[in-house]
C-alpha cells in the first residue's frame, strides 16, 4: 500500500511539473514573447518553433551564424535556442534506431524512452557511476544509480532529482560565470554564451580536481527508422 501511495505521489508530481512546461526552456520565452508582443508580463501563449523554422535555424547555425543573432531573429531565448541545437546535434553516439534506443536504456524497462533525447553516462574513470536520462521538453530527469559510493554519484544521496538538481549538476561540471577572462574561454569553445550544458559537450564535464566525466548519448530516431511502440 505504501508502494502505491508513493508510485501516486510521484505520479502526481510528474503531471504537475510537465503541465507547468510545454517546451525546453520555454519559462524563459514566455518572458521574452511577451516582450515582442507589447505585453511586459509575458502572458499568453508560449512561443513555438516550427519543423521549417527548426530546420532554417540548424542550417544557419551550420553556416556559421551565432545563437545570439538566430535567438534575436527568430524572437526567443539563447537558452531555448541552444536546447533545441542540442536535441538535434549530429555528433558522435547519436542512435538513430529506436531498438537501439531501447536496448541502451535497458535499464529503465517501464519507461516511455521516446520522450527521453539525451542520456548522460557519468563515469569516474571507466567506472560507470549514474545514468541520467534528460527530456528536455518535459524538464524531466530520470537517474539510476550504479555505486553505492554516493560521492561518486551525480546527485549523492538524492534518488529522485528534479529539474533544478539537474541544472545545478550542470554547472557544477563546469568553469564557474565568474572565471576570470570568461569570453575568451567560451569563444576558445566555440561557445558565444555561458550554457552549461554546452560547455560539458565540449569539455565532457572533466574537472581538474576529480577523475570524473560525463559520456552524452544523443537519441534522433529518423523518419524512416523503427519506433518505440510495440
Amino acid at each position: 500500500m505504501q508502494q502505491n501511495l508513493a508510485r501516486d505521489v510521484d505520479m502526481r508530481r510528474s503531471d504537475n511539473f510537465k503541465n507547468s512546461y510545454e517546451n525546453k526552456f520555454e519559462k524563459q520565452d514566455k518572458k521574452t514573447s511577451g516582450n515582442a508582443s507589447g505585453n511586459p508580463r509575458g502572458a499568453g501563449r508560449k512561443r513555438r518553433l516550427s519543423p521549417e523554422q527548426l530546420e532554417q535555424i540548424r542550417q544557419a547555425y551550420a553556416e556559421g551564424r551565432t545563437i545570439t543573432e538566430l535567438a534575436k531573429e527568430y524572437g526567443i531565448s539563447r537558452q531555448t535556442l541552444s536546447g533545441y541545437l542540442n536535441e538535434s546535434r549530429e555528433v558522435e553516439n547519436v542512435i538513430k534506431s529506436a531498438s537501439k534506443w531501447k536496448k541502451l536504456n535497458r535499464e529503465f524497462p517501464s519507461e516511455h524512452l521516446e520522450k527521453y533525447s539525451m542520456r548522460m553516462d557519468y563515469m569516474c574513470r571507466e567506472e560507470l557511476c549514474t545514468v541520467i536520462l534528460i527530456s528536455f521538453r518535459d524538464q524531466e530527469i530520470l537517474i539510476r544509480n550504479h555505486t553505492m559510493d554516493v560521492i561518486h554519484r551525480a546527485f549523492g544521496i538524492k534518488e529522485k532529482p528534479d529539474w533544478k538538481d539537474f541544472e545545478e549538476f550542470l554547472e557544477d561540471r563546469c568553469f564557474p560565470r565568474t572565471r576570470f577572462q570568461l569570453q575568451m574561454i567560451l569563444s576558445d569553445l566555440g561557445l558565444d554564451f555561458y550554457d552549461p550544458l554546452a560547455i560539458i559537450e565540449k569539455t565532457q564535464g572533466k574537472m581538474a580536481e576529480d577523475l570524473q566525466w560525463i559520456r552524452i548519448w544523443y537519441f534522433r530516431a529518423g523518419l524512416n527508422e523503427d519506433t518505440l511502440v510495440e
